[in-house]
């Protein structure tokens, strides 16, 4: 299992107001407090805590609806998404994101409008409808270069090249890859041009470059751990782990897993643990080290109790 990298747009919107012109007075207390809670939110994402985050955002949510603050509860709306689909639900993220984009069409809000699409199209990519998918992301592409968004415009590159990885269009995918990698390092965005080199390296693991794989996944980890990215920094080591199964590297593998093991368990995500510690004790029992397997085979039993 390779773990393909999204790109999640974690950016403040402009409450009740156009991006651009003279600087405007502060906003009311109320709905800054929308944007400080959706802050929040966006740093416990950050940091790996989902389910914070979700709390964060629905709290934004109820805030913003008590208001009438229309942008607030858009990006709300779609912050909720977020969390939603990585808790394992795209069809209530689909949902939360069709509300978020009908708000922006009722504010004819442009750039929220592109964000709202870009969600979309992840919502269904997971949903696995392709076809919608590929509608949402190019009319969402279309809309962030009309309005300058170049950020906006690299999120939905590197999500488009995942949907085309999965429908088997690797050259397409990889050039959706290094054009969302070439504006994310011009812009700076140090994370996401860790998600953009994390899923170029799975293009050339699946085409047998494992030199050139292991410098991509490397990158993405320097990177990751720069910004301190979790569970982004797992991520890349379980690929590491896997190409160093690949290419019969099995100490290198042992260690690979190991650290991404010990990161999920400080995470309490239970069930990304249990696959990576599944794998370790395979590759541990590879080697001949069995008691060391057994050990942690005691581990892997209770995260994983009988009925």
């Amino acid at each position: 299992m390779i773990i393909a990298r999204l790109s999640i747009l974690l950016v403040a919107l402009v409450a009740g107001g156009c991006l651009g012109g003279a600087v405007g007075p502060e906003p009311p207390l109320l709905i800054a407090q929308v944007q400080a809670l959706r802050d929040k939110g966006h740093r416990a994402l950050s940091r790996g805590d989902v389910a914070r985050a979700g709390r964060f955002f629905d709290e934004a949510r109820r805030l913003a609806e008590s208001i009438d603050d229309r942008s607030g509860l858009a990006g709300a709306l779609n912050d909720l998404g977020t969390t939603t689909g990585l808790q394992g639900d795209p069809g209530k993220a689909a949902e939360f994101h069709r509300q978020a984009h009908g708000i922006a069409l009722e504010l004819d809000d442009r750039a929220l409008i592109a964000e709202s699409l870009s969600y979309r199209g992840q919502a269904a990519h997971l949903l696995g409808d392709h076809a919608a998918a590929l509608a949402f992301y190019f009319q969402a592409l279309a809309l962030a270069r009309e309005v300058n968004d170049r950020l906006g415009e690299a999120i939905v590159l590197n999500n488009l090249g995942l949907l085309q990885q999965a429908k088997g269009e690797a050259e397409q995918a990889e050039q959706s890859f290094q054009r969302a990698l070439a504006l994310n390092t011009e812009l700076g965005e140090r994370r996401a041009m860790a998600s953009n080199l994390s899923n170029l390296g799975t293009l050339s693991e699946k085409r047998g470059h494992w030199a050139e794989a292991r410098s991509l996944y490397e990158q993405a980890l320097a990177l990751d751990k720069e910004t301190e990215q979790r569970p982004a920094i797992e991520a890349d080591l379980v690929n590491l782990g896997q190409l160093s199964e690949v290419e019969h590297r099995l100490e290198e593998a042992i260690s690979f897993y190991d650290r991404a093991y010990r990161g999920y368990r400080v995470l309490n995500q239970v069930p990304k643990a249990v696959d990576v510690l599944t794998r370790l004790i395979r590759v541990l029992k590879a080697t001949g080290q069995e008691s060391v397997a057994a050990t942690y085979q005691t581990e892997l039993n209770t995260l994983t109790p009988r009925p």
